[in-house]
């Protein structure tokens, strides 16, 4: 099954991003939004994890109206793929399964 996880929380501030990191497998795919942005950040608590799961073919993206008001495009970690709201709303279509972590 694959599933599309939402990520609203900064990785600073909360611990959302750290427990649905540990769930994630092989297919699933990571949607960072709202302030959830900050922890797709090369400065993020869990840059090593994010690396980690990137080679065991775990997608990242996040929502680019969310990083363009956080004026952080230029911090994000490689590989972590830019999304639209349309792209967002493809995501959502592509996986089997949406998981939101508030």
């Amino acid at each position: 099954m694959s599933i599309l996880h939402t990520v609203n929380k900064s990785a600073f501030t909360h611990q959302t991003l750290s427990e649905c990191l540990s769930v994630c497998g092989s297919g699933h795919s990571i949607l960072f939004i709202e302030d959830g942005v900050y922890g797709a950040t090369n400065r993020s608590p869990c840059r090593e994890t994010i690396e980690a799961l990137q080679n065991l073919d775990v997608q990242f993206y996040v929502l680019d109206a969310a990083i363009e008001a956080r004026g952080i495009k230029n911090l994000l970690i490689q590989e972590v793929h830019i999304a639209s709201d349309e792209e967002f709303v493809d995501l959502v279509v592509q996986h089997t399964a949406v998981q939101s972590w508030f």
